[in-house]
């Protein structure tokens, strides 16, 4: 008797944590979105539909409505109710991205529901303008712009290049040696002397 109350107990919890659903929404930086509570009831069936900001697990009250009466909370954009009672974001950053929760407090006999939504707001681009730049010269004559179109070199003059920059440090290294030589040599010279 027991085992079968205990799978009872499991399928009646996966039966709620099923019910539990939570919706996905990816979003562009600037767009309206209208976030929808999953499985919401007919309108007739509920006594009040709350919003909240998920927060480090801390939920945060962003909007409720009883039958016929909206409560705001303090909360730093503008926020409605839309569609099927669905919260009704305009222009959205990603400051908004996160979890929202979508809290359904039924009639009696009915079921209430806590339903999660989650937001992804992509981040915002900006455009970069354009910026022209006129030299004014203070000449009277009129100078026609330098259209040249620049070319390279072609590669036998570029390794003819850099193998004249290698003989050329060669070469001035072996005078450097034939410095040093010849001062090392008049110094023994002037030794002997003494």
């Amino acid at each position: 008797m027991s085992r079968k109350m205990l799978f009872i107990k499991l399928l009646l919890l996966l039966v709620h944590y099923a019910n539990q659903s939570q919706a996905q929404y990816l979003k562009n930086c600037n767009e309206d979105v209208l976030l929808k509570c999953p499985g919401f009831p007919s309108e007739s069936s509920f006594l009040s539909i709350a919003w909240y900001k998920v927060i480090n697990q801390d939920k945060r009250g962003l909007i409720r409505r009883n039958k016929d009466e909206v409560k705001r909370y303090s909360y730093n954009r503008s926020i409605e109710f839309g569609e099927n009672q669905g919260l009704f974001l305009q222009s959205v950053t990603p400051e908004d991205s996160g979890t929202y929760e979508c809290a359904v407090h039924a009639n009696v006999g009915g079921q209430n529901r806590n339903d999660m939504v989650n937001l992804m707001v992509n981040e915002c681009l900006t455009k970069a303008e354009t910026t022209t730049i006129t030299n004014v010269s203070n000449t009277s004559q009129a100078t026609q712009p330098c259209h040249k179109q620049v070319e390279g070199l072609p590669i036998m003059w570029s390794i003819l290049g850099y193998l004249g920059v290698g003989l050329g440090k060669i070469i001035l290294s072996l005078i450097c040696i034939g410095v040093i030589r010849v001062c090392r040599s008049s110094r023994r010279q002037q030794q002997r002397r003494w």
